[in-house]
């Protein structure tokens, strides 16, 4: 079984592996991607919204992971509803989210929007069976490899990044080494630095879930109108 993490970045997607023990990574342009370079059962962690509020139907698991997260919960955002993320006009989104929830949209919930759908889109026409894709968060996977402490510090500062990596390379050695090889080999306009830690953070709590148990914060309602789980994993 091939286990990674995926994040969200500039240049597409960033997809950190491990593969019989080794990291390795790709930055893929197309999430449709995967499915022609991991032909062999593999499982992904993506931190992207999985399952969509729509008509009739509200996604709620945003309260949960707030909850969780406490003075970080800002790192939270409420994904649109699916009429919103396929509405390709951005005012139009934002009026049509407000009409089926009664709120517009944010301008982080918009810079993404594109990638929900690709996502979305993704997961709803996914034939291959040996690929799982999984919705996860940096900051929960973190706060639980952190013995349930949430991490106060901003990725976006050097301390952030310190504590971070600190905290990764207590469960893998190789995690700075492999942080330092994607920041020589890709450019910034393209991979930020957080999207290496988000990505990192999501492969090892996926491997080390797998190898042990896999903890998930569930949705009131299971699933969505498209019958795709609304959950999200962790490890702990």
């Amino acid at each position: 079984m091939l286990l990674g993490g995926i994040d969200g970045c500039k240049g597409g997607w960033l997809v950190i592996f491990k593969n019989e023990g080794a990291f390795s990574y790709e930055v893929i342009s197309s999430i449709e991607t995967l499915n022609q370079h991991f032909l062999q059962p593999s499982r992904f962690f993506i931190d992207m919204p999985i399952g969509l509020s729509s008509e009739g139907f509200t996604r709620t698991l945003e309260t949960t992971l707030r909850t969780e997260l406490q003075s970080r919960r800002s790192t939270i955002f409420n994904p649109p509803t699916r009429e919103a993320t396929y509405e390709p006009d951005r005012d139009k989104a934002k009026q049509l989210n407000k009409r089926i929830e009664g709120k517009s949209l944010s301008e982080q919930t918009l810079n993404i929007k594109s990638k929900i759908r690709e996502l979305d889109h993704f997961l709803l026409h996914q034939k291959n069976l040996a690929l799982e894709l999984i919705e996860s968060h940096p900051e929960i996977c973190f706060k639980y490899l952190n013995k349930g402490e949430v991490l106060q510090s901003k990725k976006s500062t050097s301390e952030g990044i310190e504590d971070r990596l600190r905290l990764l390379s207590s469960y893998d050695q190789d995690a700075f080494m492999l942080y330092q090889e994607i920041l020589k080999n890709t450019q910034r306009k393209w991979v930020k630095r957080d999207d290496i830690l988000d990505a990192l953070v999501l492969c090892i709590s996926n491997e080390l879930s797998f190898l042990k148990k896999t903890y998930y914060f569930e949705d009131e309602n299971i699933q969505d109108m498209k019958g795709l789980k609304i959950r999200l994993a962790y490890f702990k």
